[in-house]
């Protein structure tokens, strides 16, 4: 039971470390921004701002300028324009076509936690120039200062957003905005649901390729295990199977996860997970010896099934990419376990036997029983 502790652990490790590397790959290559506003498997890739726009009504425009925050308090958004007209809520349109369509949390008595402010230039319809735009923390209706805001600029088919935090009376620092000069600005969120599936992809098979790797390499360390299992040529081969099934898996989990949307996210989310754990399993079991086929199946299974719990519970309390982690860490704990169940099995079988049953004949000794 000891040894098979320590492949846990070990599955566990490599899954975390596997994890760790991934998000630190994924913000390098800008994955978010690549993913925003799309539904992926693993990746809270929704755009918050946008999503409270459309529930407010707001207009869509180019240039567009939106402030969002977290609390009952009521901050102003302020834009003047290249011709110098100053657009806020006692001036909600100017004469060169620009709008404040949606005001929040002027009214205490009808204060939201998640409000919006916005606005807009009908796309071809705005002046060219520079824009300048800057917050104010009008007025406080009780939630606790400082309050932190997003301001969210979209402008020339690019979109970038901006932090910070006002105490009542405060303003924040002016930006001066050209949308002539925006190239170097993230690309506007669009449908890329091939993307997804890429991403997942590629996070399902650095997971496989590191799993056959660590669940194989220690079995080095046990007599029993035949030494042909090591040769260069079978491990670097295993590896890429196991990368190559891992990929599988998280393609599988991200298509159904996309199928299923209308049936939910949380429903979705569940299913995708428990068959990219399944899948996963399945594929390290013909990747990684004395690794059960079914037990290793049904472990991704349940592990992805938990992990959905924990994925959940990251999201409301810190990050995708500590639900990642999680749900790496899960997986692999849980398909590790299973590595030395044909140990364990041979054991009690060699036991039963009164060591009659040759070693050779038990690398398929799961599938037997103890002559009684």
């Amino acid at each position: 039971m000891g040894v098979r502790v320590l492949f846990g652990a070990i599955g566990l490790t490599v899954a975390l470390l596997t994890a760790l590397s991934g998000n630190a790959l994924f913000n390098a290559l800008n994955t978010p921004a690549l993913l925003a506003g799309n539904r992926v498997l693993l990746f809270e890739a929704s755009d918050e701002i946008v999503e409270r726009l459309e529930q407010a009504g707001a207009q869509m425009g180019d240039p567009q300028f939106s402030l969002a925050w977290n609390n009952r308090n009521d901050l102003d958004l302020h834009v003047i324009d290249p011709a110098g007209n100053h657009i806020w809520y006692r001036q909600r349109r100017s004469p060169t076509g620009g709008e404040l369509d949606v005001d929040a949390n002027a009214d205490p008595l009808r204060a939201t936690n998640r409000p919006v402010e916005n606005i807009y230039w009908q796309p071809g319809s705005a002046p060219e120039g520079a824009y300048t735009v800057y917050v104010h923390h009008y007025a406080n209706h009780g939630a606790p200062d400082p309050t932190r805001y997003t301001l969210r600029i979209a402008a020339n088919g690019r979109i970038r957003e901006f932090e910070g935090s006002l105490r009542h009376g405060e303003e924040s620092e002016r930006l001066t905005v050209d949308p002539r000069e925006v190239g170097d600005w993230y690309p506007l969120p669009a449908e890329r649901g091939l993307w997804a599936l890429v991403v997942m992809s590629g996070w399902g098979a650095m997971l496989g390729l590191t799993l056959a790797l660590g669940l194989r390499l220690p079995q080095a360390l046990f007599k029993q295990v035949d030494r042909a299992e090591f040769r260069v040529w079978r491990v670097a081969g295993n590896a890429l199977g196991g990368a190559a099934l891992g990929a599988l898996a998280g393609f599988l989990g991200q298509l159904l996860f996309g199928w299923l949307g209308f049936l939910g996210d949380g429903f979705a989310r569940f299913v995708g997970l428990i068959t990219l754990g399944g899948m996963l399993g399945y594929g390290l079991a013909h990747c990684v010896p004395h690794l059960p086929v079914n037990p290793a199946r049904w472990a991704g299974v349940a592990g992805g099934g938990l992990s959905m719990g924990l994925y959940h519970w990251a999201l409301q309390n810190g990050s995708d990419a500590l639900g990642r982690w999680l749900v790496a860490a899960v997986l692999g704990l849980a398909i590790g376990l299973m590595v030395t169940l044909l140990f364990w099995k041979r054991r009690y079988v060699l036991v039963r036997s009164g060591g009659t049953i040759e070693t050779r004949r038990l690398e398929k000794a799961y599938r037997l029983r103890a002559e009684r």
